[in-house]
């Protein structure tokens, strides 16, 4: 569970954003805090500096012997009434030499200024609040404790080095320090538990999606393609959100196809295998008579041709459709290239009692144009196109292939005059195994109803497009457009 809450994004985020706002708050409070002291302070502050200065006046002519020791006291009293406090004078060892209050000379320096007079030994100054006994001298016995201002500084005295305590009583401005610091620390304290239930929704609010997200990921795991991560905003995370559920809906889609290919995959093997082996079932058990047996062994032969063919359709779309060096790409002078492939179906045409009818380009400069495909994948789309429409045009009907190249477009259409298609049909040609109306198919309605399928991913794969347009009962053209690579 523990580990759990420390991988989750939402405690990551809320702790990130907390711990940033605490560390802005507790900078902006000690800021203010210091602030306040220094000002409220300031102006005693540099009344004890200006004091300190007198009092060096006053060592210096107690060196110089102006000053006797009695002038010494009298001298650091008068200092001391000018701040309404008292002046320590510290030798190295620690004790009190000289002071405004004669009951504390002889007294060991308090513990809590001990580190303040190692500091005055080496030559430093400064100031600090702290509490002392009574607000007296050492050695009293009033446990009351009470706030002072207390200024350091080192001081040569007599040809010795000493150190000077100043200390004033602030306990009203202590008062009004602590109330200010009360006025600063408590909105802020409150103002950070309301920015925390803030940054607690914010954080859920950011981390719900992507939790919906993981849910949703793990259920499509099991194959679920019905859950949806809710979208929620337009922001990015809602962009996410809609590009991920528009990923879940193409992966249902897949699926689908999927389990339709298996389907039909299953249907196109499970007919001719079972139709072959009824025929050889029945010529093994004399079912069909013997001077028979040649006859329906052509037939087992067609249908394992056609076998072979669906195998190896099949095998050349999983190439063409995972782009596992399928394409051996070259300049091809277009229009020598469709009429050699013309002419290697030219026979099949005629044997079907079809005209052909090849239409060029006038102009030289279109006839020389080349075209950067694979050579023999285009002459693949060609033998495709023309063989559906063969497979769909009449005895004595007309197959037309129009060829143009203009405007940095080579466009080849494939026209039959057979009965056309409906819009429901076109919609669905370029599906594998879909196969037109079989009594528009004549006697070789057979086919793999892969070739399409395949013509559209060739197509595709050189950087061309392909349309159709059809009429029930005006025929169909395909039409397909390649980007020119320049001429011979």
């Amino acid at each position: 569970m523990i580990r759990k809450l420390r991988q989750s994004l939402y405690l990551k985020l809320f702790l990130s954003f907390l711990a940033t706002c605490i560390l802005f708050f507790l900078a902006l409070a000690v800021f203010w805090s210091n602030y306040f002291s220094d000002l409220f302070y300031k102006d005693k502050k540099q009344l004890l500096v200006d004091r300190s200065s007198d009092l060096m006046q006053v060592a210096k002519s107690y060196q110089d012997g102006s000053f006797y020791s009695r002038e010494l006291r009298i001298s650091m009293r008068l200092i001391s009434r000018s701040f309404n406090g008292q002046i320590w004078i510290i030798d190295q060892a620690g004790t009190i030499i000289y002071s405004t209050d004669p009951g504390s000379e002889g007294q060991a320096l308090p513990k809590v200024l001990q580190s303040a007079f190692s500091k005055a030994l080496s030559n430093n100054r400064d100031f600090f609040v702290e509490h002392l006994p009574g607000g007296g001298p050492p050695g009293r016995t009033d446990e009351r404790r009470n706030s002072f201002l207390i200024y350091y500084m080192p001081l040569q005295l007599n040809g010795q080095s000493t150190v000077a305590f100043f200390h004033t009583p602030v306990e009203d401005i202590t008062d009004v320090v602590n109330a200010v610091r009360w006025n600063i620390w408590v909105p802020l304290i409150f103002s950070l538990i309301a920015v925390g239930l803030i940054l607690n929704i914010i954080s859920r609010k950011l981390a719900r999606p992507l939790q919906e997200m993981n849910r949703a990921s793990l259920a499509v795991a099991e194959r679920n393609f019905a859950i949806r991560v809710p979208e929620g905003s337009d922001d990015e995370i809602g962009q996410v959100a809609k590009s991920f559920n528009i990923m879940i809906e193409e992966m249902e889609r897949w699926e689908d196809s999927r389990q339709e290919f298996l389907a039909n995959v299953s249907h196109e093997l499970r007919s001719p295998l079972t139709a072959l082996r009824g025929m050889i079932m029945a010529m093994k058990d004399n079912v069909i008579p013997p001077d028979k047996h040649a006859r329906y062994l052509d037939i087992c032969d067609m249908e394992v041709q056609r076998l072979g063919r669906l195998v190896d359709e099949l095998l050349d779309l999983a190439r063409i459709q995972n782009g596992s060096d399928v394409y051996r790409f070259e300049p091809v002078p277009i229009m020598k290239k469709t009429r050699e492939a013309l002419e290697l179906i030219t026979p099949t045409i005629k044997a079907k009692g079809l005209l052909l009818e090849v239409r060029e380009p006038d102009t030289e400069e279109e006839r020389q144009a080349l075209v950067r495909l694979d050579p023999d994948r285009y002459t693949q789309i060609l033998n495709n196109l023309l063989h559906n429409a063969i497979k769909f045009t009449p005895e004595g009907k007309r197959i037309t292939v129009n060829m143009r190249a203009a405007h940095g477009q080579f466009e080849i259409s494939v026209a039959d005059t057979g009965k056309g298609m409906t819009e429901e049909e076109i919609k669905r040609i370029w599906e594998r195994f879909y196969k037109a109306d079989p009594s528009r198919a004549g006697k070789d309605g057979g086919g793999t109803g892969l070739g399409l399928t395949i013509v559209k991913h060739l197509v595709t794969g050189m950087d061309g497009n392909i349309g159709v347009t059809s009429n029930p009962g005006e025929g169909t053209v395909f039409t397909l457009h390649f980007p020119l690579a320049g001429s011979l």
